[in-house]
């Protein structure tokens, strides 16, 4: 796959594009972009504009992952490895859920990479491996403002455990009460940033949303109550299908489980998998996230394995492709991007097939347009 930075002012000619929103792909045969902006649709005569022959192809907004851990797993390969892979599989931008060791310190251009630095996680619980431990609620808020000094694009929290391998339905306890979380959010609002927060388990969703979180990570085993009240509030659901999937389907983290337990993470997965699509037709706002980092999701392709998943559990192809771009790009706080429309940024991807039709087509795309 190419990946193209554009000139000054270009032209993709394409079979037709999928704005990131209609229910149907346009007949325009061009996509205008000036000075990384998508301009209206009128040919141009200017001397230094450059035309992109993909009439073969559709073009659709570039995806966005919003939710990976880019330094895990250790050791394997670099963060910068890791990046390419992402531009490899069509991804132009992904939101980290943190790490122990923070903030990564050089940028990753032409790649939007939005850090959290360390998750917060209360002190004896659940969080070690993916950020820093508060053992109080000032400690937590002087968290939140040394990670805001230190440039967070966001905060993340650990709200809950994971879910048991071995017993089905736990999850571990909520560790954050809801006013702490209330603070915590406050206190984000402060300094103008969105918070992220680790909760599964049906109370520690609960106390999340009403503390006014942006956005709910993985959300494993919330009641139909919460749910409503999740689809009611607009905050963004990033369901995180992939990470119990691949425990089944991937033969090494298969053997790691017994019977038993490969039987508690299959019941787990088709039960998130109902609530993924119970969500979906009450309006809950889903955006595609991977966890990627974690054990057996990789980088860059398990974005296309998660799409895919989402679709299994219920949603229309659309829905699937809206939750990888412009929800994605609303969850994450991308702003200007996610749609192809005027006045947004020319962060685009070329794939051999109308993305509406067939969703396999984002396996192989054919090129990477991002702005110069």
């Amino acid at each position: 796959m190419k990946i193209i930075t554009l000139p000054h002012r270009a032209e993709i000619k394409c079979q037709g594009y999928w704005d990131g929103y209609s229910s149907f792909v346009t007949n325009d045969k061009s996509v205008f972009t000036e000075d990384g902006i998508i301009v209206a649709a009128k040919k141009t005569t200017a001397a230094d504009s450059q035309c992109f022959d993909y009439r073969n192809c559709f073009l659709l907004p570039a995806l966005i992952d919003c939710h990976i851990h880019l330094r895990m797993p250790a050791g394997k390969t670099s963060p910068a490895e890791r990046i390419k892979k992402y531009l490899a599989s069509g991804i132009f931008a992904a939101r980290d859920a943190g790490h122990r060791d923070g903030f990564l310190p050089v940028p990753y251009y032409p790649f939007r990479l939005l850090q959290p630095g360390y998750a917060i996680f209360k002190r004896g619980h659940y969080g070690a491996a993916i950020g820093i431990g508060a053992g109080s609620l000032k400690e937590a808020l002087q968290a939140v403002d040394m990670l805001a000094e230190k440039g967070a694009s966001h905060i993340k929290v650990v709200a809950s455990g994971i879910f048991s391998f071995s017993r089905y339905g736990e999850t571990g306890p909520a560790s954050f009460s809801a006013f702490e979380l209330k603070q915590i959010v406050r206190r984000a609002g402060f300094h103008n940033l969105p918070v992220m927060v680790h909760a599964s388990g049906d109370e520690a969703v609960r106390r999340a949303l009403q503390a006014g979180v942006a956005t709910i990570e993985h959300g494993y085993f919330m009641s139909g109550e919460t749910l409503s009240a999740l689809a009611d509030c607009g905050t963004y659901w990033v369901p995180t299908l992939i990470p119990a999937a691949v425990r089944l389907t991937d033969k090494k983290l298969r053997l790691e489980h017994t019977p038993e337990e490969r039987s508690v993470i299959s019941r787990t997965l088709a039960q998130h998998m109902e609530l993924v699509a119970k969500g979906a037709a009450l309006g809950a706002r889903i955006a595609c996230g991977t966890d990627a980092g974690a054990p057996g999701v990789e980088h860059g392709k398990s974005l296309y394995r998660e799409i895919k998943l989402l679709q299994k559990a219920g949603l229309s192809p659309l829905q699937a492709l809206r939750a990888a771009t412009s929800t994605a790009a609303a969850a994450c706080g991308l702003k200007n991007t996610g749609s192809i429309e005027t006045g947004r940024k020319s962060c685009l991807l070329a794939v051999p097939g109308n993305p509406l039709e067939n969703i396999d087509v984002l396996q192989k795309p054919t090129a990477l347009f991002l702005p110069g």
